[in-house]
């Protein structure tokens, strides 16, 4: 007779299981043994069946169930498999008068059994296994304990998928892991090898730009006009490689762990002074007017004092680059609600929409850029960029066509 009591008890504890990680031979066990004391039964077995309609998970009540659950595999028929390729319940009353399942019949009424009583387990579209329950005595279960067993058998279905999420999920997480981990080598790898070669070519570079000197200087005879101009071309273009060659060597740095910071205070006063000092001969050459405007009170931030000049001075150079004779640039800094504030604006031929959503992308040079041939390899500001975010701050740009530009840098202050 059905044991209302211990049924709620048995749900209550396959309920909590759900959430949970236990093993799913000892969540069977579990299952089969507790359904025993549950139901009019003298045992019970559960066996999972693998898509090829092999035993995957085996559990018993006792060494009887167990080998009933064994049979039916071996001899090829019995109600358990058909449970599970059918997804449907079987009830055999009395085995004696079932014709069915002939060899199981014969073997297990050799044993004492006389009745079998089998649920599916379910698991969407195809079978998990199934549930089979044991008498020694013929009769029928009634339609509640009927009722009963398919419950217990489809909390069970539901904490196996459970269990099978959980496995999934975990798979693909190490697979995520491991594809990871190789991106990761992939790219130290490509890093190296990049520092490696710009390193290799930095030296005949530095032997082209000695020479080219030399030819301009006169120290290996008299140059024609027409041979100097040739040397002067080679000597600009060999600036442009020297350049190319640290601006990637920078980014490569930056790439490598996201700048190890010194966690020095860094005056960021100081950083716009030595732009400004580096700087200097290029804008008294320009023809723009440049202004500075920073504040009394220091501006410190934690972080490379050395990065943060490179990124002021990359910007200054880029509104200088794209501002028209007469034109004006002015480099302001200030602080406010725990925020260093570095804005470059200037009255230049401004950024086009189009472009800004690409303008911090490695080597993207804009149509305006292009369209007056200024030189350039498209790194200034993906460096800028990357030099704010490794110091844990931001860079925005607001620009019209014709309009100038702004480029507003924020770093966190020290705390």
């Amino acid at each position: 007779m059905l044991n209302q009591d211990r049924l709620a008890d048995v749900l209550s504890e396959f309920a909590r299981t759900l959430a949970t990680d236990f093993p799913i031979q000892g969540i069977l066990d579990h299952l089969v043994n507790r359904i025993v004391d549950v139901l009019p039964i003298d045992a019970a077995g559960v066996t999972l069946v693998s898509p090829a309609g092999l035993p995957r998970f085996v559990a018993a009540s006792d060494e009887s169930a167990l080998r009933f659950e064994r049979l039916q595999p071996e001899l090829g028929e019995g109600p358990c498999l058909v449970a599970w390729a059918t997804d449907a319940p079987i009830s055999i009353p009395d085995l004696a008068e079932d014709d069915r399942f002939p060899l199981f019949a014969q073997r297990g009424l050799a044993e004492g059994l006389r009745a079998v009583f089998t649920f599916p387990l379910r698991g969407g579209n195809q079978g998990l296994g199934a549930l089979d329950l044991y008498r020694e005595v013929p009769g029928e279960l009634s339609d509640r304990e009927m009722d009963a067993a398919q419950t217990l058998a489809d909390v069970t279905s539901a904490y196996l998928l459970n269990a099978q999420a959980r496995a999934d999920l975990e798979a693909v997480s190490a697979t995520e892991r491991a594809a990871l981990e190789q991106l990761r080598v992939a790219d130290r790898n490509k890093t190296e090898f990049l520092t490696t070669v710009i390193h290799e070519l930095r030296t005949p570079m530095t032997s082209i730009t000695g020479y080219t000197e030399m030819l301009q200087d006169g120290t290996v005879g008299a140059l024609s006009d027409s041979q100097h101009r040739v040397v002067d071309a080679i000597d600009r273009n060999s600036d442009r490689l020297t350049a190319l060659a640290n601006d990637l060597l920078v980014l490569a740095r930056l790439e490598e762990g996201a700048v190890e910071l010194e966690h020095a205070d860094v005056d960021l006063r100081d950083v716009v002074d030595a732009a400004r000092v580096a700087l200097q001969e290029l804008i008294e050459a320009s023809g723009r007017a440049v202004t500075f405007d920073v504040p009394d009170a220091p501006v410190v931030v934690v972080g490379h004092a050395r990065d943060l000049e490179r990124l002021v001075t990359n910007l200054l150079t880029n509104a200088l680059k794209f501002t028209k004779d007469g034109g004006w640039v002015r480099c302001a800094l200030s602080a406010a609600d725990g925020s260093a504030r570095i804005e470059v604006s200037d009255d230049g031929i401004g950024i086009g929409q189009a472009d800004q959503a690409h303008l911090f992308t490695r080597f993207f040079r804009s149509v305006a850029a292009q369209e007056q041939a200024e030189s350039g390899s498209g790194l200034g500001l993906n460096i800028v960029q990357s030099i704010a975010h490794n110091h844990g701050g931001t860079i925005s740009v607001t620009s019209e066509p014709g309009q100038g530009a702004i480029f507003v840098v924020a770093l966190p202050l020290r705390a």
